[in-house]
């Protein structure tokens, strides 16, 4: 069998069996990653199309941060405490760098929620901000990100400026109990003016679209095929030898 499958015609054909495995398993990759893709873009279609939802059935404070929770548009009332606000510098907006400014919502739960009012371009514009803040209960309408990764090095920042935006940091602060992860802030009831919105990052949602992924096993089961149609055409030759010497042997034997 060894010795028919390395002669060269059959050599010769398995290269192009091979290359053509190749070919197919390639298809197969970028079907899997059409798959992927399409079942991203449905996925996001939907978390964007999903009305907003009170932040307690979302998340509840001192809980973990879900993957459920991620991008999630939610609804909370609370009231401000001008004395919680904080800057986060170093954050882009259109290119630009400048600060957050967050300031801690106590919701009617009776816990700290970090919310990203907005973005302006120095610490001294944030300064006027003061008189932007709403008294009195608010609603605050806006989308769940999870906190920020912890930073690399610490960076000696002026009073009332954080590296990131994480509840571990702000607990120390504001005190318990608090939401694992902030709002950015889309619309504040009883707001005219405020700091820039900061819009919401594109989700990343997981996802998939069954029918391209089955297309993928597919073109990886044409591949497949392709060797066994290759290995049984070989075996199917040594057979054929194996009964054309047999037949010579009887031949020869009854002569």
């Amino acid at each position: 069998m060894l010795r028919t499958a390395l002669q060269p015609r059959w050599l010769a054909l398995l290269a192009l069996v091979l290359v053509v495995c190749a070919v197919f398993g390639w298809l197969g990759s970028w079907q899997l990653g059409v798959a992927r893709d399409r079942g991203a873009q449905a996925a996001a279609r939907e978390l964007r199309a999903r009305p907003a939802a009170p932040l307690d059935q979302v998340l509840m404070p001192q809980r973990s941060f879900t993957a459920q929770a991620s991008g999630r548009q939610v609804s909370v009332t609370g009231t401000y405490d001008a004395t919680t606000t904080v800057l986060v510098p170093e954050r882009l907006q259109r290119g630009r760098s400048g600060l957050w400014v967050v300031t801690g919502l106590r919701t009617e739960a009776g816990a700290w929620l970090p919310v990203v009012r907005g973005w302006v371009a120095s610490a001294d514009d944030a300064s006027a901000l003061a008189t932007s803040l709403p008294s009195g209960r608010v609603t605050v309408l806006g989308v769940l990100q999870p906190d920020d990764p912890p930073a690399d090095r610490a960076a000696a920042l002026p009073p009332g400026q954080l590296q990131q935006v994480d509840a571990a940091d702000l607990v120390n602060r504001w005190g318990a109990p608090i939401y694992n992860g902030y709002v950015l802030a889309a619309t504040e009831s009883g707001v005219a003016s405020g700091p820039q919105r900061v819009p919401a990052p594109a989700v990343a949602p997981q996802g998939i679209a069954w029918r391209n992924a089955a297309y993928a096993v597919q073109w990886w089961l044409f591949a497949g095929f392709a060797l066994v149609l290759w290995w049984k055409m070989v075996r199917q030759e040594q057979l054929d030898r194996s009964t054309d010497r047999a037949g010579v042997d009887e031949r020869v034997a009854i002569g």
